[in-house]
């Protein structure tokens, strides 16, 4: 099978730009078929990017074992300028106490350090000839060290998931939309992430929206919540696959309250994920969606279809516990879908909402915050079905403002049909000259 890896692209995604100018020098050598001098400045190239990996680590947050390395390799280099033995020490320092290097990685450098003393030094066999590593096992070397090394991001997901929410509580003030956070994650931390630290703060951010419930993270919820959110839209299946495969740790969350109400905001617009969990979490998630207005409102992945769910809201909107649906959550209704009739079925729970006013105030806010700036999208049977409600309704035609509002209902029908005659609805009508 042809193997389609190619060293050139690859070396365009290594993370250091220092690191990328002294890997031309490898790739200059591997391309002309000089691979003993290709495989002994890898390995000096291989050793910098863990410096700078490391040095990053310190200046950007203060990593105490980063530096502790640092130090004692320093030291070991003072002691004997000549010896090459801190090289190996700082690749074991790194595969231990941090997460830079796995197993295998650790292995593939060690390897690769061999070859390049082979390399480097007069070492001649029986033919009195230097050794000199072929083509394929330079290829080798140098794929292992790309992609090992090289191209990882300097993150250590044990220490970065402590920063990352210490971050975000000091720059809640600032980051206030969703665009500037995407913005400052994807520079600072995200686009750094490889798999396995992403799967590591995508669970610590879990836990920290809606499983715990102490005074920290209620103060932090929302902005915690939108960190995962935005870093489950740069991988879903990858996360699905996570929750999918620890589903004991996802689905253990709070019983009650802002966590699962936040919970349920996200399976609004993830409702796969809601088949992933166990029992006992769709339990909580059901009973918040029966307790608590907002989380009513969104949990239509609990509906067998979002029309079933419209159909429910409507039922619950003109029944006996008159609900409070902040404009917030109207707003998160309409973004359920984007389809044509999803929209209308809004409207028309726009139209229950305002018909089922219990008083003149509610009737005042109900127009003003779901009725009049959606006008412009109703079609001819939307007003005609708003109208129809007005009518069995005092709260709403009898009120002070409601000679002002009722018009622009009556506004927009003649738009639509300059024929329309609403003298047919008396009630209506009679209330607007």
């Amino acid at each position: 099978m042809l193997d389609e890896y190619s060293i050139e692209q690859r070396a365009t995604q290594i993370f250091d730009v220092r690191t990328r100018e002294y890997f031309s020098e490898v790739l200059s050598c591997y391309a002309a078929g000089n691979y003993r001098s290709s495989v002994v400045m890898l390995w000096s190239v291989a050793v910098c990017d863990l410096l700078f990996k490391l040095q990053h680590l310190v200046d950007l947050y203060g990593d105490a074992k980063a530096k502790d390395i640092l130090t004692d390799i320093g030291k070991l280099q003072e002691d004997n300028e000549r010896s090459p033995i801190w090289e190996t020490k700082l690749v074991e320092s790194v595969a231990e106490q941090t997460q830079l290097l796995d197993v295998a990685e650790r292995e593939n450098l060690l390897h690769l350090q061999r070859q390049r003393h082979l390399a480097a030094h007069p070492v001649v066999n029986a033919n009195l000839q230097l050794h000199r590593p072929n083509r394929e096992t330079a290829r080798a070397l140098i794929r292992n060290t790309l992609d090992g090394v090289l191209t990882k991001a300097p993150i250590l997901s044990k220490q970065i998931v402590n920063e990352l929410v210490e971050d975000l509580e000091q720059a809640s003030g600032i980051l206030i939309d969703d665009k500037k956070l995407k913005a400052y994650l994807d520079s600072k931390y995200y686009n750094r992430f490889n798999p396995e630290v992403e799967k590591a703060v995508f669970k610590a951010l879990w836990k920290f929206a809606f499983r715990l419930t102490d005074e920290r993270c209620e103060k932090n919820r929302a902005i915690n919540y939108s960190a995962l959110r935005l870093l489950y839209s740069r991988n879903p299946a990858q996360f699905r696959a996570q929750i999918e495969a620890d589903k004991d740790y996802f689905s253990t969350i709070a019983t009650g309250g802002a966590p699962v109400v936040c919970l349920i905001h996200f399976l609004s617009r993830e409702a796969l994920v809601y088949g992933l969990l166990a029992d006992h979490a769709k339990t909580a998630i059901q009973h918040a969606a029966e307790s608590d207005s907002a989380a009513r409102c969104l949990a239509w992945f609990t509906a067998p279809s979002l029309q079933a769910h419209a159909d429910r809201l409507g039922e619950w909107i003109c029944g006996k516990d008159y609900p409070q649906i902040d404009r917030a959550i109207w707003d998160d209704i309409e973004a359920l879908s984007d389809s044509p009739e999803w929209t209308k079925a809004v409207i028309r729970l726009s139209n229950k909402y305002y018909v089922a006013s219990g008083n003149y105030n509610a009737a005042d806010r109900r127009f003003a915050e779901v009725i009049r700036p959606n006008l412009g999208r109703y079609e001819l049977d939307d007003c005609i079905d708003l109208i129809e409600g007005i009518q069995g309704n005092g709260q709403t035609w009898e009120r002070g403002r409601a000679r002002a509002d009722h018009r622009a209902v009556r506004a927009r029908a003649l738009e639509l049909d300059a024929a329309f005659n609403t003298a047919v609805y008396e009630v209506f009508n009679r209330h607007l000259d």
